[in-house]
């Protein structure tokens, strides 16, 4: 059963940030065909969500063939994290610059906007904390609740306005880097506690 522990499904939204990547995801959606838009969207999301979905699945089976602890994986993820998180801050775009309109489901509407290295590594952590049905409940709910908030790009950028969207990208982006540094500590911690044995 997935876990009623909010905090997995939060923190798997905070990376999504469906609301603060809004002004990306419009910026592209717009050398699209308005009439192509809805199937490009549907496509970015159900190629978003099978990305998830896989490394949800199998991600962790690498990580042990590969000799990865959590501990490991957590420093790792952490890394990431922060990267993505001050990269947002800054507005450095990360892998993030476009793309041919055939193509922008797939990149970078699909990935790296939506199943980029954060999302996964976040969806690898919950499985290892939280355990495979609750990796699967959160990424299946955040998939579903992004979904309406792009195709409400437009009506919602008009709402909130260029301050306003830029103020949640910006207050995502700070709750990130806390939790990346708190994943960076918590990863420590642990190798410390275990004397650095891998087991």
């Amino acid at each position: 059963m997935p876990s009623t522990d909010p905090m997995p499904y939060l923190m798997l939204f905070v990376v999504l940030d469906p609301l603060g990547i809004l002004p990306y995801y419009q910026a592209v959606i717009i050398r699209v065909a308005e009439s192509d838009r809805p199937l490009v969207l549907r496509r970015a999301i159900v190629f978003a969500f099978a990305m998830l979905l896989a490394f949800a699945l199998i991600g962790d089976i690498l990580f042990k063939i590969l000799h990865v602890t959590i501990a490991d994986f957590k420093i790792a993820a952490g890394i990431i994290l922060g990267i993505y998180a001050v990269a947002a801050i800054f507005e450095i775009h990360i892998g993030a610059s476009g793309g041919e309109p055939s193509s922008v489901a797939i990149f970078p509407l699909a990935t790296p906007l939506l199943a980029g290295p954060g999302s996964i590594s976040t969806v690898i952590y919950i499985k290892y904390v939280y355990g495979l049905p609750t990796a699967l409940a959160a990424t299946t709910l955040n998939i579903i609740i992004s979904y309406p908030i792009l195709a409400s790009a437009s009506y919602l950028l008009r709402i909130l306005g260029r301050h306003g969207a830029l103020f949640i990208d910006k207050f995502m982006s700070l709750i990130l880097a806390g939790f990346a540094v708190s994943l960076i500590r918590e990863g420590i911690m642990e190798i410390l506690g275990s004397g650095g044995s891998p087991s």
